[in-house]
């Protein structure tokens, strides 16, 4: 039987007119490392012209397409999808149905905007007709819906625990001694398949029965039902992939990309030979710090003390991450 394989397609969804130029890196850095045939940025609204725009849109592999966010989920699943992402308030939230649609109606990899592609998804692509990615963290759907008192106060002893590592310098490297005692879940940042594939049908149908009390409500149609939906699937075409593939620095520990360390690091040492994508959590204490980065000049300027930039100058210059 002729194997699968996943069309070597990448997606990013963006709202807004402003794309700041950490976000155009990833998309950069997916044209440059990933080995796919397209990068396709999928954008709602006219983009104002910004010199890494400008640089982007000179790269031959990447694709500029105007969203109609609804047309695409009545498209997708149908007119009950459709008047759910009308309803929706958030972009953030939104974006977890156009990913998917985009991926259920055309195959390819959805990319978040805070991930940074260092090696091809060519192995990625070929594991099975459909992937998502796991990464460890304190409160899955299972913790959070729990009403096990016992359940909540380790699930807060291991937040202060994992606080202690993040605020710890280079916490990052101690981290993955204890990391095993997380639980690990499902994340939509990074996921793929081929077109019309049965998990990314049952999610989007799994989002269009979700009480409309609870449509607003942080992760509802995100990570906790993503994770819901993966639990109950039946079928042997969808693979896990593990945390260090996508998530090499979990949440909060996460903030150890942007931190600033004068005595010089390389992110070498926190990937692994299996990473060929880095998830940094742009909603994980970074904002400020991210705001700075704004050209390949200060990524070059920070490439000696700061994780990200010793990881994101190796991808500007081209090249192959070596461990």
């Amino acid at each position: 039987m002729e194997r699968v394989v996943i069309p070597s397609i990448a997606h990013f969804v963006w709202y807004g007119t402003r794309l700041p130029y950490l976000h155009a890196l990833a998309i950069r850095s997916a044209a440059t490392h990933g080995g796919f045939r397209a990068v396709r940025l999928h954008h709602t609204d006219a983009l104002e012209h910004l010199p890494h725009l400008v640089a982007l849109r000179d790269l031959p592999k990447v694709e500029f397409i105007a969203l109609d966010d609804l047309a695409l989920c009545e498209e997708a699943a149908g007119p009950e999808l459709a008047e759910l992402c009308d309803a929706l308030e958030s972009p953030v939230a939104r974006s977890n149905l156009v990913r998917t649609a985009l991926v259920y109606r055309e195959g390819g990899v959805y990319l978040d905007m805070d991930t940074l592609t260092i090696r091809s998804f060519d192995a990625v692509r070929a594991t099975a007709p459909g992937f998502v990615g796991e990464e460890h963290i304190v409160f899955p759907r299972e913790v959070v819906e729990s009403w096990d008192l016992l359940v909540k106060a380790k699930a807060y002893l291991k937040t202060t625990i994992r606080d202690l590592f993040r605020r710890l310098p280079h916490g990052y490297r101690y981290f993955p001694r204890i990391e095993q005692h997380y639980h690990r879940a499902v994340n939509g940042a990074i996921m793929g398949g081929v077109a019309g594939h049965r998990f990314f049908r049952e999610y989007l149908e799994a989002m269009t029965k979700v009480p409309k009390a609870r449509w607003n409500r942080r992760h509802a149609l995100g990570t906790h039902l993503l994770q819901a939906t993966c639990a109950g699937y039946d079928g042997d075409d969808l693979h896990s992939f593990p945390p260090r593939v996508f998530y090499p620095l979990p949440p909060e520990i996460s903030a150890h990309w942007f931190r600033d360390y004068p005595k010089g690091v390389d992110a070498r040492e926190v990937i692994d030979p299996a990473t060929c994508c880095v998830h940094w959590y742009a909603s994980v204490r970074t904002k400020k710090v991210v705001a700075t980065m704004v050209d390949d000049t200060r990524v070059r300027e920070m490439a000696e003390t700061q994780l990200f930039s010793s990881l994101a100058r190796r991808v500007l210059d081209g090249e192959a991450i070596g461990l």
